[in-house]
């Protein structure tokens, strides 16, 4: 904390600084110079991002009710390691803090600030965005890699963090890491409404009384045939394909008119599908996919993949597939 003799020092030092324009009486030149110092060095070296070993993993495909691990989680990694962050200097949950004004803070309190202060930008450039579109252009343009041009990595142990990792899966960072400057310029949206959201709840069962007691909606009003891999989302996720499915996505144009090709590859056990596999799509226009996934084996363990479309003004949008195979056969005797 400064004194008020200290302000008066500083505020001095500042002014004297300043270079003004004779004619327009405006500042032309700031001339000052502030150091912040003692903290934590930066460190230039380690390898990032990376998923952190406390970082929440999901979901379960073992999950014992229907159609809830149907839908990608986590979303997307942001930065939430060692971060700056505003403190109450009468809080008293962390000794080491009390009387801080800031404190270095780690997780998903950390990350979410970043993701909401990318989803305002947005809404600024896009003020007709669904908070599903906010979504969709966060996670459809987060980047897959690291610094160093590596996959991202994740941390799968407490001990020894770093020496127990292997390249993450859609499990540990959703769609990948959020990225600023594409999400500000998503070329192509995945959007949901009130009503998409609503009659996948009312699907899930037992969860009537829950909906109406939280909304006041009364499940009799929606379609309650609509399951996770039915939204809308900037993902596929299956928790138990069975013999085969079709799956449908519409992409919306936010950008130019542009052209697309699509590429794509198959999880484990698992043949894919899309189309179609290019088209044209004016400004402001949709377009629907059709995503056929084929069960070959079955698997014990969920098996990932990817569908990208590659604009020709260079939007690329990235899918990404989750599937478990768990694959039935009627059987008869005689």
């Amino acid at each position: 904390m400064f004194s008020a003799e200290d302000d008066h020092v500083l505020m001095q030092y500042y002014n004297s600084s300043l270079e003004i324009d004779a004619v327009s009486n405006k500042i032309v030149k700031f001339g000052a110079v502030a150091s912040i110092c003692g903290g934590l060095k930066a460190n230039y070296s380690n390898v990032a991002p990376k998923v952190m070993y406390y970082s929440a993993r999901g979901p379960d495909p073992e999950d014992s009710l229907p159609h809830e691990a149907d839908i990608l989680k986590p979303n997307l990694l942001a930065p939430g390691n060692f971060i700056w962050a505003a403190w109450s200097s009468v809080g008293t949950e962390s000794v080491e803090f009390l009387g801080e004004n800031f404190a270095l803070m780690s997780g998903t309190s950390m990350a979410a600030p970043h993701v909401a202060g990318l989803a305002a930008l947005i809404r600024q450039k896009f003020p007709n965005f669904s908070p599903a579109a906010i979504g969709s252009a966060l996670s459809s343009t987060a980047s897959l890699y690291d610094k160093s041009g590596g996959p991202i990595m994740a941390q799968r142990s407490y001990a020894s963090p770093d020496l127990n990792q292997s390249p993450a899966t859609p499990f540990d960072m959703g769609s990948g890491f959020v990225n600023a400057s594409g999400a500000l310029n998503p070329g192509l949206v995945f959007d949901s409404g009130y009503d998409d959201y609503m009659s996948f709840l009312c699907g899930i069962n037992g969860s009537a009384p829950v909906v109406l007691n939280y909304t006041g909606q009364n499940c009799g009003l929606y379609n309650s045939t609509v399951y996770g891999p039915d939204l809308n989302l900037p993902s596929i996720t299956i928790s138990k394909l069975n013999q085969s499915r079709i799956v449908q996505r519409t992409v919306q144009n936010v950008a130019q008119n542009e052209s697309y090709s699509v590429g794509w590859t198959a999880p484990y056990g698992v043949s894919v599908k899309v189309s179609p596999t290019h088209f044209c799509i004016p400004s402001g226009e949709s377009q629907v996919l059709s995503v056929l996934l084929n069960a070959t084996l079955n698997s014990s363990v969920a098996s990932f993949g990817r569908i990208g479309l590659f604009g020709n003004q260079g939007h690329v949008v990235n899918i990404p597939l989750s599937v478990m195979v768990k694959i039935s056969y009627n059987t008869t005797t005689s």
